[in-house]
């Protein structure tokens, strides 16, 4: 791991709301702010939300309490995360997944554009005050000035077809993806598919046998869950086709 250039965490900084930046020194070095805010601070996007991962479901819980005792804020809490709005931007505490560090967090990022994240450290001497400091992949510059989404594989429990989707978000922003990339996220959904356990028919009113193909499409959909609790599973892009159980 690389750490974010000093103009660039100083633009994180300047970004995120101060409320987030208060909660974080308040918490050193067991809350960081990681993915999709630090990517969008650094390559001047359109920020959408504040990603806050924690060490533990209880903590998330906590802090997202702490965060929404200020006036006209609401929380919302999904499978995923625990989301207070009414503030600048919504402020995601991660719940789902929980690391005891930054740098475990973005270990399990699946492209490296995602990985980057900063954090509020105490260094624990007499004395001593709180500093920012940040971590980010090796290729995350390189990646983001070239639009490049670069799969990681990574080692983790996930919605196998997660990645896919966040192919499809990620193009409509102008970022491309390599073959051998999109491969291996295709690879992480072939992966997940029991054929053991494909169906023979959509359904028993529906007599007529399934393909081979519409199987294992069948099989494909029911893989493609959006894990970014900002993403509104509700949207029709989202939602199975008409013929679909």
């Amino acid at each position: 791991m690389k750490t974010l250039v000093w103009h660039d965490l100083q633009r994180c900084l300047l970004r995120c709301p101060p409320e987030v930046l208060a909660l974080l020194k308040r918490h050193p070095d067991e809350t960081f702010v990681a993915g999709g805010f630090v990517r969008a601070s650094v390559s001047e996007e359109e920020i959408s939300d504040v990603d806050i991962f924690v060490n533990s479901h209880e903590k998330a819980v906590a802090f997202a309490a702490e965060l929404a005792a200020a006036p006209d804020r609401k929380i919302i809490t999904t499978g995923n995360a625990i989301t207070v709005i009414g503030g600048k931007l919504p402020v995601q505490f991660i719940s789902r997944w929980t690391f005891t560090s930054a740098v475990s967090a973005l270990v399990s990022f699946d492209f490296t554009i995602a990985m980057s994240a900063f954090w509020a450290h105490n260094p624990k001497y007499p004395g001593a005050v709180i500093e920012w400091l940040s971590a980010c992949h090796e290729d995350f510059y390189a990646d983001l000035a070239a639009k490049r989404l670069m799969y990681t594989a990574p080692a983790r429990i996930e919605e196998a077809g997660g990645s896919l989707l966040r192919v499809l978000k990620f193009y409509q922003r102008g970022y491309r993806i390599p073959l051998d990339s999109m491969g291996m996220v295709i690879a992480r959904i072939i992966g997940a598919i029991e054929f053991d356990k494909l169906p023979r028919r959509p359904s028993s009113s529906k007599r007529e046998p399934y393909t081979r193909e519409q199987a294992i499409g069948a099989a494909v959909r029911k893989l493609l869950v959006e894990v970014d609790p900002s993403i509104d599973p509700n949207h029709i892009a989202h939602l199975p086709s008409p013929d679909e159980d």
